[in-house]
């Protein structure tokens, strides 16, 4: 179902990661995006996420908004896959 307040799109969150590093394990934050589905004012449909550091949509212009999104669907069986 389409959902045309862009306000509420999710857009990720930040999440720590650990690797090991010369044997020692590292922690940082990084940004997990949330995939979605959207729509553009030109009349085509896409798969999308936030980019936080350039404040837009993958594969929209720097300023362009969809016109509606929808949450992109996990795995009907994500939640017993390893």
């Amino acid at each position: 179902m389409w959902n045309f307040d862009i306000s509420a799109a999710p857009r990720g969150k930040i999440v720590q990661r650990t690797v090991k590093v010369k044997d020692k394990d590292v922690t940082s934050d990084v940004f997990r995006p949330d995939r979605l589905i959207l729509a553009t004012k030109c009349g085509k449909v896409t798969t999308s996420q936030y980019i936080p550091d350039q404040k837009r949509w993958e594969f929209l212009a720097t300023g362009e908004e969809p016109v509606a999104w929808q949450v992109w669907p996990s795995h009907p069986h994500a939640e017993a896959m390893p």
